[in-house]
């Protein structure tokens, strides 16, 4: 009842909030993210329990997983469905379907593409398969607002290499290489994020800091793109009510559909609200490193497995388990100090990105918020359990402990 009472005062304070704002949707961040948050955290449970008695289970039958007991993997309807709900919300409540933004290309395409990791989850897919339906979604999002036409540089930024000349305040228009660069981005991000959800949490969690730094960054006076500010902070909200099931021990997986779902929505939010801000020209960098800082760790992590696989004559679709956390994982760290140490590096750099907007200030006060609220819903559900825990009867000395926030969830899977 006291988690229930939660996730319940989660939705109501931010329906009421939605209801208050005075901008319209261009001021919804904030409730989006609690509605999308406690929508989650209450729905994942549910997808849990039913994948289990589906036998829809991640089985730990290779070498590159790093699980010894089957778990869950449909985490991807969660999100989906929380995000769906929560911008359909806050739209109905104000009033405003936009146009503008690239919400349609998302939609459309975000839809495109989690099907697509729905499908590769209930049944492996082809490589060749995936990445065709990924240059669809792609496509799709780009033809419905989502495109990458130029690449702002700063007034004062002048870079010469004597075969490459970048002045000032002059984009770069990418003309006919528009389509290919932005369905390149949105593809490669998504997949960057999926080839790292191989850890605890790990992908959920980068995949939220960034999401909160485009939120911040998107609403700088400079480039102000409120729509993408809204989506980043829905997809937070809907990742960090998941993580809650996600961290270590994973009860459940975000799986492909979850992995490409939000890659894909960051990969578009980088385009719609960090590189092609109307007035990027005034940022001190060019927008198009900042959105490179923001998902510094998955593109790294990417990168490095392609040259990797190449390198040794593999296809880079090939797994392994050379990934940046596999080898800090064989260092010796354990996985939640693994994803901790990850967390505070991405971190870290959606700090410096937001500074070179000047929302620092912005992106520490949601970060935390966030971590503020973490703590205190950690320290209630744990002071739930010990009360749960008081005049059961031990067995061998040992009383076994509640994994699941409702009597009839299963058994948790870990």
């Amino acid at each position: 009842m006291v988690i229930r009472f939660l996730q319940a005062l989660l939705l109501l304070v931010g329906v009421v909030w939605a209801f208050g704002v005075s901008g319209g949707l261009d001021q919804t961040q904030i409730p989006g993210f609690l509605v999308a948050l406690s929508i989650s955290w209450w729905l994942t449970p549910e997808i849990r329990a039913r994948a289990m008695r589906l036998g829809l289970v991640d089985k730990p039958d290779e070498e590159r997983r790093i699980h010894k007991i089957p778990v869950p993997r449909l985490g991807g309807v969660a999100i989906f469905i929380s995000i769906l709900a929560s911008l359909t919300l806050m739209m109905i409540i104000t009033g405003r379907f936009p146009r503008e933004g690239g919400m349609a290309g998302i939609a459309v395409g975000g839809t495109l593409i989690f099907v697509l990791g729905l499908l590769d989850d209930l049944e492996s897919l082809p490589a060749k398969v995936k990445l065709l339906v990924q240059v669809l979604a792609g496509c799709a999002a780009y033809s419905l607002g989502v495109r990458l036409k130029a690449i702002p540089i700063p007034a004062s930024f002048d870079f010469d290499l004597g075969f490459i000349h970048l002045h000032g305040g002059e984009p770069i228009l990418l003309g006919m290489w528009a389509l290919p660069v932005t369905v390149f981005w949105l593809v490669g991000v998504a997949n960057a994020v999926n080839l790292i959800d191989g850890m605890d949490g790990l992908a959920a969690g980068v995949a939220a800091i960034s999401s909160l730094t485009i939120w911040a960054v998107a609403l700088a006076p400079q480039i102000h793109q409120p729509y993408a500010a809204l989506i980043a902070a829905v997809l937070a909200g809907a990742l960090l009510g998941f993580l809650r099931w996600n961290f270590n021990p994973a009860r459940i997986f975000l799986g492909d559909s979850g992995a490409y779902l939000a890659g894909f929505i960051l990969g578009a939010v980088s385009i719609t609200g960090v590189v092609k801000g109307a007035t990027a020209v005034t940022v001190i960098v060019p927008t198009v490193l900042l959105a490179f800082l923001i998902l510094f760790f998955p593109l790294l992590d990417t990168t490095w497995a392609i040259v990797r696989r190449v390198s040794k004559g593999r296809s880079i679709f090939s797994p392994d388990a050379e990934h940046i956390h596999h080898r800090l994982l064989k260092a010796g760290l354990s996985q939640k100090n693994v994803a901790y140490l990850i967390y505070g590096v991405s971190a870290l750099l959606g700090l410096l990105a937001t500074s070179f907007v000047g929302q620092q200030v912005y992106f520490l006060t949601l970060g935390m918020s966030v971590l503020a609220m973490a703590i205190f819903f950690a320290e209630v559900l744990n002071r739930h359990r010990q009360k749960r825990y008081q005049g059961r009867t031990p067995v061998m000395g040992v009383v076994a402990p509640e994994e699941t926030e409702d009597e009839s969830a299963p058994a948790p899977a870990k």
